[in-house]
């Protein structure tokens, strides 16, 4: 006699249903913000919107992850990180600092706690995507200003030198304030080689990158 099949538990399909509907929905937005930013069309805030979508979509799929996905992503990111064999010269502190969030990423995968593993990741993968955009050829598109894109996942730093927080991502903006080497930040978007950031006392502006490391 031909044994029945286990009932399939309701709560463990809805929330394969549900992933499987972020997903869609995670590459729908992706393609979206990657046409977006290679056409320089309506940039400013219908990209910085399409990034918010797409930054939510990912922290869902993040807090629905199963050791596989967290694994799958991890290698993702590390085959990212190995593909930067010709980065620019003032990328190797970012690419130190992507190595160093990596690496971090195994105390809590060993814990099962898959959702930190992956945020972890999501931070070294928007630093790799920082140095990969500061390296990409020019195109007559690109020869203007960058745009300041936003990161999709705060990226917890720390300064490596004394420094000063500067309005603008420009050498002789107006400075904010000093910043002690050691400080405490937090990066929320990037603009070529400078990064905006905020103080642990809540004050935002712009430190060039190679003036940040990992906490």
């Amino acid at each position: 006699m031909t044994p029945l099949p286990e009932p399939l538990c309701p709560v463990c399909m809805d929330q394969g249903q549900e992933v499987l509907r972020l997903r869609q929905e995670l590459a729908t937005r992706e393609a979206e913000l990657r046409d977006l930013r290679s056409s320089q069309r309506d940039q400013g805030k219908v990209i910085q919107e399409s990034t918010r979508e797409v930054t939510r979509a990912k922290a869902k799929l993040r807090r629905l992850a199963t050791q596989a996905d967290a694994a799958s992503y991890i290698a993702e990111v590390e085959v990212a990180l190995a593909g930067q064999r010709s980065p620019p010269a003032n990328a190797a502190p970012l690419l130190a600092l992507a190595q160093a969030m990596l690496d971090s990423t195994a105390a809590p995968f060993a814990q099962g706690d898959y959702a930190t593993a992956m945020d972890r990741a999501a931070q070294a993968e928007q630093l790799v995507a920082v140095v990969a955009d500061s390296g990409a050829p020019s195109s007559p598109a690109r020869s203007r200003a960058p745009a300041e894109i936003l990161l999709q996942v705060a990226i917890p730093l720390r300064s490596s030198a004394d420094t000063r927080l500067r309005r603008e991502p420009q050498a002789r903006a107006f400075v904010v304030t000093t910043v002690k080497k050691g400080s405490l930040l937090v990066a929320h978007a990037y603009k070529g080689s400078w990064m905006r950031v905020e103080t642990e006392d809540g004050q935002v502006g712009w430190i060039a990158h190679t003036e940040l490391g990992a906490r």
